[in-house]
């Protein structure tokens, strides 16, 4: 197995972008471009990518723009320059370029994680026959409140500036998810209900920091973009999807709002579109004590998706 770590420049602006590249000793069968949540970044995968390194899978992951190593400098970290949504997801389309170049001939798997999993459906969105297969991980609930928050961001963000970084918006946002776990020690436990887990995280300089107000803008505009049905491409309609979350996660609201997502994905036109809820999991089901067996699904789901392809 081989690692590189890499710089890109940005096609959209020429920021640049950290990435990271696995290799396995064996001729891949197809290729992974991951795609990581808010306030946290690539490194924070590397059991993972490693597990599917290790069972014949090539990997490409970046840090998205305000996040890890894809800063111009620290207290850019929850800043997404200038025109967020289209810059990222111009960012995810051009890992998928580059993996395919890199890896070609060979499926290609797109993975996005929480925010990542926003990222990833506008991205397909836009052009969905380059990607073989989508997992859709930890995603955030269609929020009837997205655009209410994103017009309290707007007002903000004249007043204060793209800089701003507020806790209103913050606990707005996000204050639920603590409450939900507050005999927990740290805000953070929704994420995990691994302890040591939550500790590192809280640890991090490079994640749990607070989006500025162009961070918020840039979330809530994938939010509410995810769940429109309007200029989505719909030319691989036979593309495998699949949906996977912890049952205690507090992003997918209930299991009623996760299988709402699955089922807009069926009414687009997809027609093999699968979920999984996994019990007594909360955000990140890849850091769980368990998470094992979650590895061990997607594998055996990508597998069988590419044989029927």
């Amino acid at each position: 197995m081989k690692t590189e770590e890499i710089l890109l420049h940005s096609r959209y602006d020429d920021s640049l972008l950290g990435a990271s590249v696995m290799i396995p000793d064996i001729p891949a069968k197809a290729v992974f471009v991951l795609v990581h949540g808010m306030a946290e970044h690539r490194k924070r995968y590397v059991e993972f990518m490693t597990y599917l390194c290790m069972q014949g899978y090539a990997l490409v992951m970046h840090d998205h723009r305000g996040h890890g190593d894809s800063v111009k400098n620290e207290k850019d970290l929850g800043y997404f320059y200038e025109n967020g949504e289209a810059a990222m997801i111009s960012d995810v389309r051009q890992m998928i370029d580059y993996a395919k170049t890199r890896f070609p001939a060979i499926p290609l798997v797109l993975f996005g994680h929480s925010m990542g999993s926003l990222v990833v459906r506008n991205a397909v969105k836009r052009c969905d026959r380059d990607v073989d297969a989508l997992i859709v991980c930890g995603s955030p609930s269609r929020n009837p409140l997205a655009k209410s928050g994103l017009l309290l961001v707007k007002a903000f963000k004249k007043c204060f500036g793209p800089y701003h970084r507020s806790s209103l918006i913050q606990k707005l946002a996000f204050g639920s998810f603590a409450k939900r776990f507050a005999s927990d020690k740290s805000e953070n436990a929704w994420l995990c209900s691994d302890h040591k887990v939550v500790a590192a995280y809280d640890a991090d300089p490079r994640c749990g920091f607070i989006f500025t107000l162009n961070g918020f803008e840039t979330l809530f505009q994938l939010m509410i973009h995810t769940y429109e049905k309007e200029n989505w491409s719909l030319q691989h309609l036979t593309m495998p999807i699949l949906f996977i979350a912890g049952e205690e996660d507090p992003c997918i609201v209930s299991k009623k709002h996760f299988q709402e997502a699955v089922s807009f994905m069926r009414q687009l036109g997809y027609q093999r579109v699968m979920s999984k809820l996994y019990p007594g999991m909360r955000h990140e089901i890849l850091n769980e004590t368990k998470r094992h067996s979650v590895y061990e699904d997607i594998v055996s789901w990508v597998e069988q998706s590419c044989r029927e392809q």
